[in-house]
C-alpha cells in the first residue's frame, strides 16, 4: 500500500502465472465503503419498495374483498327478494287463476238464466262451464305438497290467460244477448203499459154486451159498440192503460164522458161519468182514478159504458179485460 499526500489507495496485483506479466490495480479507500454501502442502499430500496407494493396489494385486496362481501351480500339479498317476489306473483297467479274459475262458473250460471230469460224453464243444477261442482262447494282440501316448477307455474298462466280470453269473448256476446232482452223486456213492459188490459171498474157486472142489441130506448134493433159494467153512483174509474186524454167533455149522447189515446192505434172511452177528474192533454197512468160512476146522458141507470177503439174501429173490449189493478201493480 502506498500514500500519496493525504489519499491513500490500495494496490492491487493479479498474478495470472509464471511467465505472464503482472496485472496491478489501484483503488482509493473510499471505494471499499461506497461499494458495501450503496449495495446496501439498493438492497433497502428494494425491500422498501417490497414492503410498500406488498402493504398496497395488500390494503387493496382487503378493500376488494370488502367491496366484493358486500356487493355479494347485496346480490344475496336481491335475489332472495327476487325469489319472495316470484313467489308472491306465483301465489297471486294461483288465486287469479282460482278468480278465473270462480268467475267462469258464475258466467256459466248467468248465462243459464239467461237462455232461462229467453227460452223459458231449464232443467238441470249449477254446475262450472267445465262440469266440476260450483267453487263454493269446495271447502275442503289436502294432499302433498308438491313444489310448483317453472313449466307448471308456465301451463297455469297460459290456460289462466285462455280462459280469461275466452271470457271476455263470452262476456262481449252475453252483453248483448243481455242488452237485446233488456230492450225486448222494456219494450214488453211498455206495451202492457199501453195496452188496456184491467178492468176500469171494481164491478166485473156486464149489464150490456157489445154487438147487437134492442135498444132500451127504442126497442129497436142497434148496435152496441162497448160494454156496460154495473156500478153505483161515484163508484171509481180507472185508466185502463198509460196514456195521453185526448177528450174530456159532456156530450148529449155520451153525457160525461173521458177519451184516452194509449198509442200505437189503441183508444178506449170512458162514457155516462157522474164527473171527470182529468183534463184533456194530462198524462195518466194505468189504474189511475179518472172519473166515478154516473148516468148522465142517454142512459138508463147508474153504470160505466167503456168502449175499445183500434185504428179507428171500435171492437169488443171483453178480450181485453185480463187483469184487475192490484195484478198489475
Amino acid at each position: 500500500m502506498k500514500t500519496k499526500g493525504n489519499k491513500k489507495e490500495l494496490t492491487l496485483m493479479l498474478i495470472p502465472g509464471a511467465g505472464h506479466r503482472v496485472v496491478r490495480f489501484k483503488l482509493r479507500r473510499i471505494s471499499l465503503y461506497l461499494v458495501p454501502t450503496t449495495a446496501i442502499i439498493v438492497i433497502l430500496g428494494f425491500s422498501l419498495t417490497i414492503y410498500v407494493q406488498n402493504t398496497s396489494y395488500q390494503n387493496t385486496t382487503h378493500q376488494l374483498t370488502e367491496t366484493f362481501n358486500g356487493q355479494e351480500k347485496q346480490l344475496t339479498d336481491q335475489l332472495m327478494l327476487k325469489d319472495s317476489e316470484l313467489e308472491k306473483l306465483q301465489i297471486e297467479l294461483i288465486d287469479l287463476s282460482k278468480q278465473a274459475e270462480q268467475f267462469k262458473a258464475r258466467l256459466e250460471e248467468i248465462r243459464k238464466l239467461e237462455d232461462k230469460f229467453s227460452s223459458g224453464p231449464a232443467a238441470g243444477k249449477s254446475e262450472s262451464a267445465a262440469g266440476f261442482p260450483s267453487p263454493s262447494a269446495l271447502s275442503s282440501m289436502g294432499g302433498p305438497a308438491i313444489p310448483a316448477e317453472e313449466r307448471d307455474m308456465t301451463g297455469l298462466a297460459s290456460k289462466t290467460r285462455s280462459e280469461l280470453s275466452g271470457m271476455i269473448t263470452d262476456i262481449e256476446g252475453l252483453i248483448t244477448s243481455l242488452t237485446e232482452s233488456e230492450r225486448k223486456l222494456q219494450e214488453a213492459r211498455r206495451t202492457k203499459r199501453i195496452t188496456p188490459t184491467i178492468w176500469p171498474s171494481d164491478s166485473r157486472s156486464i149489464t150490456s154486451t157489445f154487438g147487437v142489441r134492442r135498444d132500451p130506448f127504442s126497442g129497436s134493433p142497434s148496435v152496441h159498440a162497448g160494454i156496460d159494467i154495473d156500478g153505483e153512483l161515484n163508484d171509481p174509474v180507472y185508466a185502463a192503460a198509460d196514456g195521453i186524454v185526448s177528450d174530456a167533455e159532456y156530450n148529449p149522447q155520451k153525457g160525461n164522458f173521458i177519451a184516452i189515446d194509449h198509442s200505437r192505434g189503441l183508444q178506449t172511452e170512458y162514457l155516462h161519468l157522474n164527473r171527470t177528474e182529468v183534463r184533456p192533454g194530462s198524462t195518466v197512468r194505468k189504474g189511475q182514478i179518472i172519473g166515478r160512476v154516473g148516468s148522465t146522458g142517454r142512459s138508463t141507470g147508474t153504470h160505466l159504458h167503456y168502449e175499445v177503439h183500434k185504428n179507428g174501429v171500435k171492437i169488443n173490449p171483453s178480450p181485453y179485460l185480463i187483469s184487475n189493478r192490484k195484478d198489475e201493480e
